[in-house]
């Protein structure tokens, strides 16, 4: 068994934040924060760097470490189709963008529809995040002076 090591972004903008929505085969929304797995000789501070140009198109810089979550699941089919992301630890950092000009993303994830920047006073209104406690977790997260440990999210889907 392998543990996915996956960074996260959380990016702030005029007090909107940025998340891609996303859709499940079932037709279900949710709204993910930019970021990916990190990649062999990678650090996780670099990996959201790349994630989140591939996925928004954005150019970022982390500020910090924001959040630690683990999320496992527990769907035995998910678990054999998608054994690599059955059990992930998530590094959430926050970051701010750059001046570069957006460019065009190169690549979204399974699933992707957009990137939308979401009023931090709506995120609560989201009909999903991931991770799950993310909503509630957010003004914690934006205030700390360290990293926010979120416990482990168990996932059935």
């Amino acid at each position: 068994m392998s543990i996915r090591c996956t960074s996260k972004a959380i990016i702030i903008k005029d007090c909107c934040v940025l998340f891609n929505r996303d859709r499940r085969e079932d037709g279900s929304v949710y709204f993910d924060l930019p970021g990916g797995g990190q990649h062999k000789y990678e650090t996780m501070e670099d990996a959201p760097i790349r994630e989140v140009k591939e996925e928004t198109g954005y150019e970022v810089r982390v500020l910090r470490l924001a959040a630690v979550v683990e999320m496992i699941n527990t769907d035995e089919e998910i678990r054999v189709r998608f054994s690599e992301y059955a059990h992930r630890m998530l590094h959430i950092f926050l970051a701010e963008l750059t001046d570069a000009e957006q460019e065009e993303p190169s690549e979204r994830d399974f699933g992707m529809e957009a990137s939308e920047w979401v009023p931090i006073d709506e995120v609560r209104t989201l009909p999903e995040t991931c991770p799950l406690g993310l909503k509630e977790a957010l003004p914690e997260i934006l205030k700390a002076d360290g990293a926010v440990y979120l416990g482990a999210e168990y996932l059935n889907w």
